[in-house]
Protein backbone atom coordinates (compact mmCIF):
# COMPACT_ATOMS: atom_id res chain seq x y z
CA UNK A 1 0.00 0.00 0.00
CA UNK A 2 0.61 3.64 -0.79
CA UNK A 3 1.43 4.73 2.84
CA UNK A 4 1.19 8.26 2.70
CA UNK A 5 -2.07 8.09 0.24
CA UNK A 6 -3.73 6.83 3.71
CA UNK A 7 -1.65 9.09 5.99
CA UNK A 8 -1.94 12.19 4.29
CA UNK A 9 -5.71 12.61 3.67
CA UNK A 10 -6.33 10.92 7.69
CA UNK A 11 -4.56 13.62 9.37
CA UNK A 12 -6.24 16.13 7.46
CA UNK A 13 -9.82 14.67 7.75
CA UNK A 14 -9.67 14.01 11.46
CA UNK A 15 -8.39 17.17 12.10
CA UNK A 16 -11.91 18.76 10.30
CA UNK A 17 -13.81 16.50 11.88
CA UNK A 18 -12.45 17.59 15.40
CA UNK A 19 -11.49 20.60 14.44
CA UNK A 20 -15.29 21.62 14.61
CA UNK A 21 -15.35 22.45 18.09
CA UNK A 22 -11.25 23.39 18.54
CA UNK A 23 -10.82 23.05 22.32
CA UNK A 24 -8.34 22.04 24.27
CA UNK A 25 -9.64 18.67 24.63
CA UNK A 26 -10.38 18.10 20.92
CA UNK A 27 -7.05 19.10 19.78
CA UNK A 28 -5.79 16.89 23.08
CA UNK A 29 -8.19 14.17 20.62
CA UNK A 30 -6.53 14.67 17.79
CA UNK A 31 -2.88 14.96 19.23
CA UNK A 32 -3.35 11.23 20.71
CA UNK A 33 -5.84 9.43 17.80
CA UNK A 34 -2.90 10.82 15.55
CA UNK A 35 -0.27 9.70 17.46
CA UNK A 36 -1.47 6.12 17.93
CA UNK A 37 -1.46 5.96 14.34
CA UNK A 38 1.68 7.12 13.23
CA UNK A 39 3.28 5.15 16.03
CA UNK A 40 1.40 2.08 14.58
CA UNK A 41 2.56 2.52 10.93
CA UNK A 42 6.31 3.06 12.45
CA UNK A 43 6.72 0.06 14.68
CA UNK A 44 4.24 -2.67 12.28
CA UNK A 45 6.68 -2.21 9.03
CA UNK A 46 9.06 -4.13 7.40
CA UNK A 47 12.22 -4.38 8.27
CA UNK A 48 13.11 -6.38 5.19
CA UNK A 49 10.96 -4.35 2.79
CA UNK A 50 12.30 -1.16 4.07
CA UNK A 51 15.65 -2.17 3.74
CA UNK A 52 16.06 -3.63 0.18
CA UNK A 53 13.50 -1.07 -1.50
CA UNK A 54 14.90 2.03 0.13
CA UNK A 55 18.10 1.19 1.59
CA UNK A 56 17.00 2.32 4.93
CA UNK A 57 19.05 0.15 7.10
CA UNK A 58 16.05 -1.24 9.81
CA UNK A 59 16.86 -4.80 9.08
CA UNK A 60 20.16 -3.68 11.11
CA UNK A 61 18.48 -2.42 13.48
CA UNK A 62 16.23 -5.56 14.02
CA UNK A 63 19.56 -7.70 13.86
CA UNK A 64 21.10 -5.99 16.78
CA UNK A 65 17.85 -5.93 19.15
CA UNK A 66 18.38 -9.57 18.47
CA UNK A 67 21.71 -9.90 19.31
CA UNK A 68 21.01 -8.26 22.95
CA UNK A 69 18.71 -10.96 23.82
CA UNK A 70 21.81 -13.35 25.01
CA UNK A 71 24.28 -9.94 25.70
CA UNK A 72 25.84 -10.66 28.95
CA UNK A 73 26.83 -7.40 31.53
CA UNK A 74 30.69 -8.29 30.32
CA UNK A 75 30.13 -7.95 26.59
CA UNK A 76 27.82 -5.03 27.36
CA UNK A 77 30.47 -3.14 29.03
CA UNK A 78 33.09 -3.87 26.21
CA UNK A 79 30.89 -2.51 23.89
CA UNK A 80 31.17 0.59 26.09
CA UNK A 81 34.87 0.06 26.41
CA UNK A 82 35.06 -0.08 22.56
CA UNK A 83 32.97 2.53 21.43
CA UNK A 84 34.45 5.54 23.57
CA UNK A 85 37.55 4.06 24.41
CA UNK A 86 39.28 2.74 21.64
CA UNK A 87 36.78 4.22 18.74
CA UNK A 88 35.67 1.33 17.47
CA UNK A 89 32.25 2.42 15.43
CA UNK A 90 29.79 0.67 18.16
CA UNK A 91 26.25 2.23 18.87
CA UNK A 92 26.54 4.36 21.60
CA UNK A 93 25.75 2.77 24.85
CA UNK A 94 22.36 4.34 25.49
CA UNK A 95 21.25 2.72 22.60
CA UNK A 96 22.43 -0.42 23.38
CA UNK A 97 20.89 -0.54 27.16
CA UNK A 98 17.67 1.07 25.58
CA UNK A 99 18.03 -2.31 23.26
CA UNK A 100 18.70 -4.55 26.30
CA UNK A 101 16.01 -3.39 28.48
CA UNK A 102 13.48 -4.00 26.33
CA UNK A 103 14.62 -6.87 25.05
CA UNK A 104 14.65 -8.68 28.57
CA UNK A 105 9.95 -7.67 28.02
CA UNK A 106 9.82 -8.61 24.50
CA UNK A 107 11.96 -10.60 21.69
CA UNK A 108 9.52 -8.70 19.05
CA UNK A 109 10.86 -6.24 17.30
CA UNK A 110 7.37 -4.86 16.34
CA UNK A 111 6.95 -4.59 19.99
CA UNK A 112 10.57 -3.21 20.77
CA UNK A 113 9.78 -0.17 18.27
CA UNK A 114 6.33 0.74 19.55
CA UNK A 115 7.98 1.09 23.07
CA UNK A 116 10.64 2.97 21.92
CA UNK A 117 8.88 5.55 19.67
CA UNK A 118 7.19 6.89 22.82
CA UNK A 119 10.53 8.14 24.11
CA UNK A 120 9.63 10.67 20.74
CA UNK A 121 5.99 10.60 20.69
CA UNK A 122 4.94 11.64 24.05
CA UNK A 123 7.25 14.82 24.05
CA UNK A 124 6.06 15.51 20.59
CA UNK A 125 2.16 15.43 21.87
CA UNK A 126 3.18 17.61 24.64
CA UNK A 127 4.86 20.36 22.64
CA UNK A 128 2.06 20.06 19.73
CA UNK A 129 -0.31 20.44 22.65
CA UNK A 130 1.18 23.38 25.33
CA UNK A 131 2.13 25.46 22.01
CA UNK A 132 -0.24 25.24 19.46
CA UNK A 133 -3.31 27.11 19.81
CA UNK A 134 -5.95 25.84 16.83
CA UNK A 135 -6.33 22.39 14.86
CA UNK A 136 -5.11 23.52 11.97
CA UNK A 137 -1.58 24.44 13.83
CA UNK A 138 -1.72 20.74 14.70
CA UNK A 139 -2.93 19.89 11.16
CA UNK A 140 0.11 21.84 9.18
CA UNK A 141 2.32 19.88 11.97
CA UNK A 142 0.89 16.29 11.07
CA UNK A 143 1.34 17.10 7.59
CA UNK A 144 5.23 18.22 7.70
CA UNK A 145 5.50 14.82 9.99
CA UNK A 146 4.44 12.94 7.08
CA UNK A 147 6.31 15.16 4.96
CA UNK A 148 9.84 15.12 6.28
CA UNK A 149 10.14 13.31 9.71
CA UNK A 150 8.37 9.70 9.64
CA UNK A 151 11.30 8.41 7.29
CA UNK A 152 13.57 8.47 10.22
CA UNK A 153 10.88 6.08 12.33
CA UNK A 154 11.22 3.42 9.40
CA UNK A 155 14.51 3.38 9.28
CA UNK A 156 14.66 2.35 12.94
CA UNK A 157 14.91 5.86 14.47
CA UNK A 158 18.09 5.30 16.38
CA UNK A 159 18.22 9.69 16.05
CA UNK A 160 14.67 9.56 17.11
CA UNK A 161 14.91 8.20 20.06
CA UNK A 162 17.74 10.63 20.81
CA UNK A 163 15.57 13.75 19.70
CA UNK A 164 12.99 12.30 22.00
CA UNK A 165 15.30 13.24 24.80
CA UNK A 166 16.33 16.62 23.19
CA UNK A 167 12.37 17.30 23.01
CA UNK A 168 12.38 16.43 27.16
CA UNK A 169 15.42 18.37 27.86
CA UNK A 170 13.47 21.10 25.65
CA UNK A 171 10.51 21.60 27.97
CA UNK A 172 12.49 21.14 31.43
CA UNK A 173 14.56 24.05 29.77
CA UNK A 174 11.28 25.72 29.34
CA UNK A 175 10.04 25.40 32.94
CA UNK A 176 12.78 26.46 34.52
CA UNK A 177 13.93 22.99 35.35
CA UNK A 178 17.61 22.92 34.42
CA UNK A 179 18.99 20.29 36.21
CA UNK A 180 16.60 17.43 34.53
CA UNK A 181 17.26 19.40 31.32
CA UNK A 182 20.70 18.65 31.60
CA UNK A 183 20.12 14.79 32.59
CA UNK A 184 17.50 14.33 29.61
CA UNK A 185 20.00 15.96 26.96
CA UNK A 186 23.27 13.60 28.42
CA UNK A 187 21.14 10.75 27.80
CA UNK A 188 19.68 11.92 24.69
CA UNK A 189 24.12 12.09 23.78
CA UNK A 190 24.17 8.06 24.98
CA UNK A 191 21.44 7.24 22.18
CA UNK A 192 23.01 9.16 19.54
CA UNK A 193 26.42 11.48 19.31
CA UNK A 194 24.77 13.57 16.64
CA UNK A 195 22.66 14.78 20.08
CA UNK A 196 25.23 17.16 20.74
CA UNK A 197 24.11 19.71 18.21
CA UNK A 198 20.53 20.63 20.29
CA UNK A 199 22.71 22.21 22.43
CA UNK A 200 23.34 24.94 20.62
CA UNK A 201 19.08 25.99 20.96
CA UNK A 202 19.18 24.50 24.80
CA UNK A 203 21.94 27.04 25.49
CA UNK A 204 19.53 29.65 23.70
CA UNK A 205 16.72 28.92 25.09
CA UNK A 206 18.29 28.75 28.68
CA UNK A 207 20.13 32.83 27.89
CA UNK A 208 16.42 34.05 26.80
CA UNK A 209 18.33 35.76 23.45
CA UNK A 210 16.59 38.82 22.92
CA UNK A 211 14.55 39.34 19.29
CA UNK A 212 16.99 41.72 18.21
CA UNK A 213 19.91 39.25 18.32
CA UNK A 214 17.21 36.08 17.24
CA UNK A 215 16.84 38.12 13.82
CA UNK A 216 20.11 39.31 13.45
CA UNK A 217 21.15 35.45 13.56
CA UNK A 218 18.84 34.52 11.00
CA UNK A 219 19.74 37.39 8.71
CA UNK A 220 23.10 36.03 9.41
CA UNK A 221 22.24 32.62 8.72
CA UNK A 222 21.16 33.45 5.17
CA UNK A 223 24.07 35.27 4.68
CA UNK A 224 25.98 32.61 4.94
CA UNK A 225 23.77 30.02 3.27
CA UNK A 226 25.73 30.11 -0.63
CA UNK A 227 28.92 29.46 1.67
CA UNK A 228 27.75 26.27 3.33
CA UNK A 229 26.19 25.38 -0.36
CA UNK A 230 29.82 25.83 -1.89
CA UNK A 231 31.51 24.16 0.61
CA UNK A 232 29.64 21.48 2.16
CA UNK A 233 32.01 18.92 2.46
CA UNK A 234 34.89 21.13 3.81
CA UNK A 235 32.22 21.91 6.58
CA UNK A 236 31.02 18.70 7.70
CA UNK A 237 34.53 17.36 8.08
CA UNK A 238 35.07 20.48 9.92
CA UNK A 239 32.39 19.72 12.15
CA UNK A 240 33.47 15.81 12.04
CA UNK A 241 36.83 16.67 13.36
CA UNK A 242 35.87 19.31 15.98
CA UNK A 243 33.99 17.05 17.76
CA UNK A 244 36.43 14.23 17.54
CA UNK A 245 33.91 11.78 15.34
CA UNK A 246 35.98 10.48 12.62
CA UNK A 247 32.96 8.61 11.28
CA UNK A 248 31.19 12.10 10.66
CA UNK A 249 33.94 13.66 9.71
CA UNK A 250 34.09 10.75 6.88
CA UNK A 251 30.91 12.36 5.12
CA UNK A 252 32.50 15.44 4.49
CA UNK A 253 35.49 13.39 2.82
CA UNK A 254 33.68 11.90 -0.20
CA UNK A 255 32.69 13.45 -3.34
CA UNK A 256 29.78 15.88 -3.87
CA UNK A 257 26.75 13.06 -4.14
CA UNK A 258 23.63 15.07 -4.81
CA UNK A 259 21.69 16.04 -2.36
CA UNK A 260 17.66 17.30 -2.10
CA UNK A 261 17.54 20.47 -4.16
CA UNK A 262 13.63 20.17 -3.38
CA UNK A 263 14.53 19.70 0.73
CA UNK A 264 16.82 23.12 0.18
CA UNK A 265 14.34 24.97 -1.53
CA UNK A 266 11.36 24.12 0.41
CA UNK A 267 13.57 24.52 4.15
CA UNK A 268 14.93 28.00 3.06
CA UNK A 269 11.50 29.35 1.38
CA UNK A 270 9.93 28.47 4.63
CA UNK A 271 12.60 30.43 6.73
CA UNK A 272 12.50 33.30 4.44
CA UNK A 273 8.60 33.31 5.30
CA UNK A 274 9.15 33.27 8.99
CA UNK A 275 12.24 35.82 8.79
CA UNK A 276 9.15 38.09 6.95
CA UNK A 277 6.08 37.25 8.79
CA UNK A 278 7.49 37.03 12.23
CA UNK A 279 8.94 40.17 13.48
CA UNK A 280 10.45 42.00 16.09
CA UNK A 281 6.96 43.08 17.98
CA UNK A 282 6.08 39.54 17.28
CA UNK A 283 8.77 37.86 19.32
CA UNK A 284 8.59 40.72 21.91
CA UNK A 285 4.73 39.61 22.53
CA UNK A 286 4.91 36.00 22.45
CA UNK A 287 7.13 34.08 24.64
CA UNK A 288 6.14 30.78 23.24
CA UNK A 289 6.80 32.10 19.38
CA UNK A 290 10.59 32.98 20.92
CA UNK A 291 11.30 30.16 22.20
CA UNK A 292 10.55 28.15 18.95
CA UNK A 293 12.07 31.20 16.56
CA UNK A 294 15.66 30.06 17.95
CA UNK A 295 16.16 27.08 15.94
CA UNK A 296 15.41 29.37 12.90
CA UNK A 297 19.15 30.46 12.38
CA UNK A 298 20.21 27.45 12.24
CA UNK A 299 18.17 24.69 10.08
CA UNK A 300 18.98 27.70 7.68
CA UNK A 301 22.50 27.22 8.43
CA UNK A 302 22.80 23.73 8.36
CA UNK A 303 20.08 22.07 5.64
CA UNK A 304 22.18 23.13 2.62
CA UNK A 305 24.46 20.46 3.97
CA UNK A 306 22.57 17.67 2.40
CA UNK A 307 23.61 18.80 -1.28
CA UNK A 308 26.49 16.50 -0.01
CA UNK A 309 25.49 13.72 1.50
CA UNK A 310 21.81 13.05 2.15
CA UNK A 311 22.64 11.84 5.55
CA UNK A 312 23.31 15.27 6.90
CA UNK A 313 19.85 15.92 6.73
CA UNK A 314 19.95 14.34 10.40
CA UNK A 315 22.10 17.16 11.17
CA UNK A 316 18.98 20.00 10.15
CA UNK A 317 16.67 17.40 11.71
CA UNK A 318 17.86 19.03 15.28
CA UNK A 319 16.25 21.84 14.12
CA UNK A 320 13.98 22.46 10.98
CA UNK A 321 11.56 19.85 13.36
CA UNK A 322 10.62 22.97 14.38
CA UNK A 323 8.99 24.57 11.33
CA UNK A 324 5.98 22.04 12.32
CA UNK A 325 5.12 25.33 14.84
CA UNK A 326 7.38 28.09 13.36
CA UNK A 327 5.12 27.94 10.22
CA UNK A 328 1.98 28.38 11.78
CA UNK A 329 3.38 31.04 13.58
CA UNK A 330 4.13 32.76 10.92
CA UNK A 331 1.33 32.49 9.38
CA UNK A 332 -0.90 33.88 12.54
CA UNK A 333 1.03 36.86 12.62
CA UNK A 334 1.47 37.83 9.20
CA UNK A 335 -2.83 37.51 7.97
CA UNK A 336 -5.82 37.54 9.84
CA UNK A 337 -7.95 34.58 10.91
CA UNK A 338 -10.28 35.39 7.96
CA UNK A 339 -6.91 35.03 5.36
CA UNK A 340 -5.37 32.40 7.36
CA UNK A 341 -7.85 30.02 6.78
CA UNK A 342 -6.79 30.46 2.90
CA UNK A 343 -3.39 30.29 3.70
CA UNK A 344 -3.00 27.21 6.25
CA UNK A 345 -4.98 25.80 3.44
CA UNK A 346 -2.59 26.68 0.37
CA UNK A 347 0.21 25.23 3.13
CA UNK A 348 -0.95 22.46 3.73
CA UNK A 349 -2.15 21.43 0.27
CA UNK A 350 0.93 22.01 -1.26
CA UNK A 351 3.05 20.02 0.91
CA UNK A 352 0.67 17.10 0.46
CA UNK A 353 0.95 17.68 -2.76
CA UNK A 354 4.58 17.73 -2.65
CA UNK A 355 5.03 14.84 -0.33
CA UNK A 356 2.40 12.87 -2.57
CA UNK A 357 4.04 13.71 -6.01
CA UNK A 358 7.20 12.38 -4.45
CA UNK A 359 5.89 8.96 -4.21
CA UNK A 360 2.98 7.44 -1.84
CA UNK A 361 5.88 5.36 -0.38
CA UNK A 362 4.91 1.52 -0.79
CA UNK A 363 4.61 0.01 2.56
CA UNK A 364 4.31 -3.76 3.93
CA UNK A 365 3.53 -4.53 7.30
CA UNK A 366 5.89 -7.00 8.56
CA UNK A 367 3.78 -10.42 8.66
CA UNK A 368 3.92 -9.67 4.63
CA UNK A 369 6.06 -11.26 2.73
Amino acid sequence: MQINLFLIPFVIILGLILGQKDNGKSRKLYIVLSSIVFILIASLRSPEWMTDTYSIDTLNYKGYFEDTFDMGWSEFWQSFYLRYFMGVDEYDIGFVALNKAISLFTHEFWVYSMLADLLFFVPFGIILYRYTTSTRQIMFAFVFYVALIQVFFFGGARQMFSLGFDLMALLAIIDKKRLLAAFFFLLGMTIHFSSFLFAIPLLMVWYGLKPKTLKALHVISFIFFPVVLVFPNEMISFMGNTVGMEKYAEYGKSAIQGGSETFIFLIETLSLFCLLAINRKVLHANQNIRIFYVMAPLFTFFAPLIISNGAMIRTSLYYHLFLMLLVPYAIDSAFDRKNSGLVYAAAIGILSFLTIAGGGMQYYFFWQK
